[in-house]
């Protein structure tokens, strides 16, 4: 008489990312993109201590600038320099969609060509966090508390809320910069180490210094902005993505294994 006796034990697998989650435009990255926007408005009740007090942090820097942001203004209105207005011609695209989206969709295109999953992912993440931060939620916050810009030669502390044409706090190019530099610096880390990450991060401060310098924002709102940039950009960045689960039987000298990938 023969007998089969099978010994079944269970081993925890675990499963890469469902890749289409990082595609432009696959519905994976839809869905994806989908879920984040309604995680959004009930995040903040999920932060932790270290969270809530690096927001306090960003909000008590901005909030603590108004104090000085007309005398900024006055400093540069006074204090002009060719070497500064070509800097500030340069860096203050970094901020603006027309320099953003050929960025964005040379790491696509490269990432199709290449099928890199890290370009995917990069290219991606960027796409969403600048539409969250610079799409959503700096307009919301402008809308909300209606200041004007400094051009506009009102003092600094007016502010008018629910009144359109006023654009100043927070900055949108400021947080369009950050986020970018924040996916980008992010997302290039595994490979790089920390090499980019000044570079990346002068570029976005450029973008922000040039916004006080062309009289369009106060240093509260680039402020602001920076930290809006970099708290969504470094969120869409390390989200653990495409989670699956799935059950795996193989066999093994002792009978048969059972595995669940997740």
């Amino acid at each position: 008489m023969i007998s089969v006796f099978l010994n079944f034990t269970v081993y925890p697998a675990f499963a890469g990312a469902d890749e289409d989650v990082y595609k432009l435009p696959t519905p994976t990255y839809a869905k994806r993109f989908w879920g984040d926007l309604k995680e959004l408005p009930v995040k903040p009740f999920h932060w932790s201590t270290k969270q809530w007090l690096l927001a306090g942090g960003i909000l008590g820097a901005s909030f603590s600038a108004f104090i000085i942001d007309d005398s900024i203004r006055q400093h540069y209105r006074d204090h002009r320099s060719g070497l500064l207005t070509d800097v500030s011609t340069f860096t203050t695209h970094f901020g603006d969609y027309k320099m953003q989206m050929p960025i964005i969709l040379s790491i696509w295109t490269l990432a199709v060509a290449t099928n890199s999953s890290k370009l995917h992912k990069m290219a991606g993440d960027a796409a969403e966090a600048s539409v969250i931060a610079a799409g959503l939620i700096t307009p919301l916050l402008v809308m909300i508390s209606g200041r004007d810009l400094p051009s506009a030669d009102e003092h600094a502390m007016k502010f008018e809320p629910f009144t359109s044409d006023r654009y100043a706090y927070p900055s949108g190019h400021t947080t369009a910069a950050f986020a970018l530099a924040t996916v980008l610096d992010q997302n290039l880390r595994d490979t790089f180490g920390y090499w980019q990450t000044p570079l990346l991060y002068a570029i976005a401060a450029g973008t922000a210094h040039s916004r006080i310098y062309d009289h369009t924002h106060y240093l509260s709102d680039v402020i602001l902005g920076a930290g809006i940039g970099w708290a969504v950009g470094y969120w869409i960045s390390n989200k653990p993505r495409g989670e699956t689960k799935t059950t795996l039987i193989f066999p093994t000298p002792n009978g048969i294994a059972l595995a669940y990938r997740f």
